[in-house]
């Protein structure tokens, strides 16, 4: 095993690598593709997942952890790489070491401090990490938000780690995006780039441009992108032990069930249409569970004239790595999003990022005007297309009336499915007839609804908002139920009553003797003609039979 520096006050029982204490380290695919703008002697700071740490260049990398456990695991994982440094301590041991050219914090700086050390507040602490940058040195700083959608949603149980994280009470600590970028700024460094990080500070699936967040014209994408059950569907949040030990310096995934990954607390409303929500209402950025900046220290403080025009990247004109305006991560792998030189945006692989609105936010909108017939245009074209099994959600309109896929198809009547039920949980269900939405929809989308229609699965509740949304409807529905099951019986009954009253009338009725005299001169009457049908069959042989033979049978008699 490789030598572990100890710069005092190290905690000799102590792991943040293991998740036994709290959430575990930073972690993500998207993280570790942010990670191509650091250069030369590079120095990490807090708990990272060692896959993180082997994106850097390791001919001077230093690692910095306050637990001896940690530090061990990582020493035997670089043994074999003489440029990488492995310290134990607290970060005030930092002061009057030779300047940095890249810092990294990607975790921010409530997990920095010992309790063998000084408590440094987050002013102290960034102050201290600056003081370690040389001129021109970029620092890539996390900074979780304490009113982020995660905490919004849910709150995290108390950890181990938490016991001297001052957090929203800390004066020293900037509040918002805005602030922490004066923050920065008023600290001599030039902002190179921000990225909003969702859904968890911990391990991020989508790291968002702040400008590309800001597009008008990206509502529907940036909304699709969110509301991927890949970013927010059945995600743990931060305060999850959504990473554990393996024993072996590395670690393993968290306890999944039959829909994925399973949230360690219960969510208060669904995270993914809240997002779409922020998105829509442009407070995406403010809203991101947390954020994550690159800037560059300036030669001199004072000098901030300077800075470059928004949307410049002060990595470009030293290592050539420009960072992506978007890192999405769906099935373990990275797409990213870049700037287009001659306007928009565009992926990696050249294809422009549509712009528009998805199709749910066009059939909501169209079934809050009534207008009947723009909705059965939606549900045709979408499912007549070849994004008949992609999601709603998941399906941006161009202006110029094109149709962009975001996601992996799907049978057809799950899409229609999820709509239906999207739809109920935004209190649209009072909008539609009563009766099964999702065959409706299936029906005005010119498919045939049957089984597959009414018993597919569609997306469960995200939250408890959502389930007692369900809840309040279902009582409504059951309500009308049972006053539309009253008036049935109270009409049966009243009929049945009347049916009662006019069989005793006429009980009455046959019994008097006006009815009786009646019912005699009918018996009579049947009598005398049942008496006339019989004399009338018996003469009717006579009268009607053949005289010939007879007359010659008498003349003979009278001759003879």
């Amino acid at each position: 095993m490789s030598e572990v520096h100890l710069l005092g006050g190290e905690m000799l029982g102590w792991s943040d690598l293991d998740g036994a204490h709290g959430p575990g380290p930073v972690r993500g695919p998207g993280l570790a593709a942010l990670l191509s703008v650091a250069s030369g002697r590079t120095l990490v700071v807090g708990p990272h997942d060692p896959r993180l740490l082997d994106a850097l260049p390791s001919a001077d990398l230093t690692v910095l952890v306050r637990g001896l456990p940690d530090a061990e695991a990582l020493a035997d994982r670089y043994a074999d790489r003489s440029g990488v440094r492995v310290c134990c301590g607290g970060p005030e041991k930092l002061a009057g070491t030779p300047p940095y050219e890249t810092v990294v914090a990607l975790d921010g700086l409530d997990r920095l401090g010992s309790v063998e050390g000084a408590q440094l507040s987050w002013g102290e602490t960034f102050d201290l990490l600056v003081s370690v940058l040389r001129p021109g040195g970029r620092l890539l700083l996390g900074a979780e938000n304490p009113l982020g959608l995660h905490r919004l949603l849910t709150s995290p149980p108390s950890a181990d780690s938490d016991w001297a994280a001052l957090g929203e009470y800390d004066d020293t600590r900037p509040a918002g995006p805005a602030r922490l970028r004066a923050r920065l700024t008023a600290s001599g460094l030039r902002i190179g780039d921000a990225w909003a990080v969702f859904p968890s500070p911990v391990a991020p699936a989508a790291l968002v441009n702040t400008e590309l967040l800001a597009d008008p014209d990206l509502t529907g994408f940036l909304q699709a992108v969110l509301g991927d059950r890949a970013v927010f569907g059945n995600q743990a949040v931060s305060g999850d032990r959504a990473v554990l030990g393996d024993g072996e310096g590395g670690t393993r995934g968290p306890d999944t069930g039959r829909d994925g990954s399973v949230p360690a607390t219960p969510l208060l409303a669904d995270p993914a249409r809240l997002a779409g929500s922020a998105v829509r209402n442009g407070i995406a950025v403010e809203l991101a569970p947390a954020w994550v900046l690159l800037g560059e220290r300036l030669p001199d403080p004072l000098i901030l004239a300077d800075q470059p025009a928004a949307g410049t990247h002060p990595g470009a004109d030293r290592t050539g790595a420009v960072p992506a305006a978007a890192l999405l991560v769906r099935d373990g792998r990275l797409r990213e999003v870049g700037r287009d030189p001659v306007g928009g945006w565009r992926f990696a692989d050249g294809e422009a990022v549509p712009s528009g609105r998805t199709v749910e936010d066009l059939v909501v909108a169209a079934t809050l005007r009534r207008d009947l017939p723009a909705v059965r245009a939606l549900l045709t074209t979408w499912q007549s297309g070849a994004e008949a099994g992609m999601p709603a959600d998941a399906v941006v309109v161009t202006p110029a009336g094109t149709w962009h896929g975001l996601a992996e198809p799907t049978e057809p009547m799950l899409a229609l499915r999820r709509l239906a039920s999207r739809l109920i949980d935004a209190g649209l269900a009072d909008l539609w007839p009563a009766g099964e939405l999702a065959a409706m929809l299936t029906t005005m989308s010119g498919r045939e609804p049957g089984t597959s229609a009414d018993h597919v699965a569609g997306a469960a509740a995200g939250g408890w908002r959502e389930l007692l949304s369900d809840r309040d409807r279902l009582a409504r529905e059951l309500s009308e139920a049972r006053a539309l099951q009253d008036w049935y019986e109270r009409t049966l009954t009243e009929r049945d009553d009347e049916l009662k009253r006019l069989r005793r009338i006429v009980s009455l009725l046959h019994g008097t003797p006006t009815a009786r005299a009646g019912r005699l001169l009918l018996a009579g009457a049947r009598t005398a003609r049942r008496t006339a049908r019989s004399a009338v069959r018996r003469l009717r042989p006579t009268t009607d039979g053949p005289t010939e033979g007879c007359g010659g049978q008498g003349e003979g008699r009278r001759e003879s």
